[in-house]
C-alpha cells in the first residue's frame, strides 16, 4: 500500500493554517458522511481516511505547540503567548461554532508521517532478506514555494464569501452558512497560479528505498526512517516514513513465538511399523526414524530450528507433530496386510520450506 500523505487527502499544503485545515475538514467530513450518502458503501471508508488525515495534522502540531510554548516559558510571560479570546460578539460566536482563527499560531510544525505497509514471506521473516521500496512524496514547488502563486503575485480575498470562508445570510447572529464553494473554505483564492505547479504548491516526486530486514522480525513490527514523511508547516521539519512488515501465512509451517510448528502427515503402516521420513525445514530437509506404534499428536523438536534468538531470548526450535492418516480407497485387513496399505498412500511432502 502506498504511503498516506494526510495533507494531500484533505486537499491543503504543509503551508495551511490550522484554520484552513479545519475548513477543509469540516466540507469533506460532511460530504463524505455515511449518512450524507446511504447508497454508497464506500462512503465510510473515505469518511475515516478524512478523520484519519485531521486527526494527524492536528496532533502534528500540537506537539510542536507544546515544544514552542517550553521553549519560551523561560522568556515570557503567560500573558505574553496567549492573548484573550474573547474580544467581541462576533469572536464570542465564532469560537462556540469552532471556526476561530488561534490567538497564538504557530511558528513551525512537523510535518506529517508516512506509512508503507510490506508484506513478506514468512521464510524471509525467520532468516532476513532485503526489499525495495517505492513511495512516493510531494514535496513544495521550489518556484512558488509551496503557496502555488506566480512570482509577484499575492492571494486575493474570496469575493463570495469576504475571506470568511463560509457563506453567512440572514439577519441577527445566528448567521452560520454553509463551506464557500469558491475557495472551498480557504477564505482566499489564487488569481495567477505557479505555471509549474499549476496552482497546487507541491509536486510527486518517486523515491526508492533499499531496506534490509534482519532475521526473526515479526509480523506487526514497524522500521522508521527519519525525515523521510511529509513537508514540514513553515519551514518545520519533516515527518517520519513508517515501514510496517507483515509477514505472510506459509503453506507448512506457523510461528508461534519464536517457534515454529507444522504438522506431519503419516501413514497407519508407518505410525505401527515405524520409518525413516523427510521433513522439510526452512534450511532443507531433515530425515527421521519414527519409532513403532506412534499415534496422532505425538510431538518432536528440531532444537535451534526457528527464530534466530535475541541477547534476551535462545533461539526457537521446529515443532513437529504427526498426524495418522489411512487412504479411503483401502478396507481394513489383518496385520499382515499393513504393507498394503502403505503402497497406497500419497506421495510425501516435497517441498522444504526454503523452496
Amino acid at each position: 500500500m502506498a504511503a498516506l500523505d494526510y495533507y494531500r487527502i484533505l486537499g491543503v499544503t504543509p503551508t495551511s493554517t490550522l484554520e484552513e485545515v479545519r475548513r477543509r475538514y469540516r466540507l469533506l467530513a460532511r460530504q463524505h458522511h455515511p449518512d450524507h450518502n446511504p447508497g454508497d458503501p464506500a462512503a465510510a471508508a473515505r469518511f475515516r481516511l478524512v478523520v484519519e488525515a485531521f486527526e494527524a495534522i492536528v496532533a502534528a502540531r500540537s506537539r510542536a505547540r507544546s515544544q514552542a510554548k517550553a521553549r519560551t516559558r523561560t522568556r515570557r510571560n503567560a500573558a505574553q503567548y496567549r492573548q484573550p479570546r474573547f474580544t467581541g460578539q462576533e469572536n464570542l460566536f465564532e469560537e462556540f461554532f469552532g471556526i476561530f482563527q488561534d490567538a497564538s499560531p504557530l511558528s513551525w510544525s512537523p510535518g506529517a508521517d508516512f506509512r508503507y505497509d510490506l508484506e513478506i514471506p514468512l521464510v524471509a521473516a525467520m532468516k532476513g532478506t532485503g526489499a525495495t521500496i517505492a513511495v512516493v512524496h510531494q514535496p513544495a514547488c521550489r518556484f512558488c514555494g509551496g503557496a502555488g502563486l506566480a512570482p509577484g503575485t499575492a492571494y486575493q480575498q474570496c469575493p463570495d464569501c469576504q475571506g470568511r470562508g463560509r457563506r453567512f445570510g440572514g439577519p441577527g447572529l445566528l448567521r452560520f452558512g454553509p463551506v464557500c464553494e469558491r475557495c472551498q473554505g480557504r477564505g482566499k483564492v489564487i488569481a495567477v497560479p505557479c505555471r509549474h505547479c499549476g496552482g497546487l504548491g507541491a509536486y510527486s516526486h518517486k523515491k526508492e528505498y533499499n531496506l534490509r530486514i534482519p532475521p526473526g522480525i515479526r509480523d506487526g513490527d514497524c522500521f522508521r526512517i527519519q525525515g523521510e514523511g511529509g513537508e514540514g508547516f513553515q519551514n518545520g521539519p519533516r515527518g517520519n516514513l513508517l515501514v510496517v512488515i507483515h509477514v505472510a501465512p506459509h503453506d507448512f509451517f506457523t510461528r508461534v513465538g519464536n517457534d515454529i510448528h507444522c504438522k506431519i502427515e503419516v501413514s497407519v503402516a508407518e505410525a505401527a511399523l515405524g520409518a525413516a521420513i523427510r521433513i522439510p525445514t526452512l534450511e532443507g530437509f531433515q530425515t527421521v526414524n519414527l519409532p513403532r506404534g506412534i499415534q496422532t499428536g505425538w510431538t518432536f523438536r528440531f532444537l535451534g530450528a526457528g527464530a534466530p534468538g535475541t541477547p534476551t531470548q535462545p533461539p526457537g526450535d521446529q515443532v513437529n507433530e504427526i498426524i495418522v492418516t489411512a487412504p479411503s480407497n483401502f478396507i481394513l485387513q489383518p496385520w499382515s496386510f499393513l504393507g498394503e496399505l502403505d503402497r497406497l498412500e500419497p506421495e510425501p511432502w516435497e517441498r522444504a520450506g526454503h523452496e
